[in-house]
């Protein structure tokens, strides 16, 4: 029984380590399109 558990558990962590990983990903991607707009339109390029 106690593997069962554990492996409960590593699935339940190894979830958790990727769905943190996207998550910093995607806003790591929002910060970049973020600054992108502000450099462009401090540049001119703006609509």
């Amino acid at each position: 029984m106690k593997q069962v558990e554990q492996g409960q558990q590593s699935w339940r962590k190894r979830l958790a380590w990727l769905a943190g990983i996207w998550l910093a990903s995607v806003a790591t991607l929002g910060l970049a399109a973020w600054a992108m707009r502000l450099l462009m339109r401090a540049a001119g390029m703006g609509s």
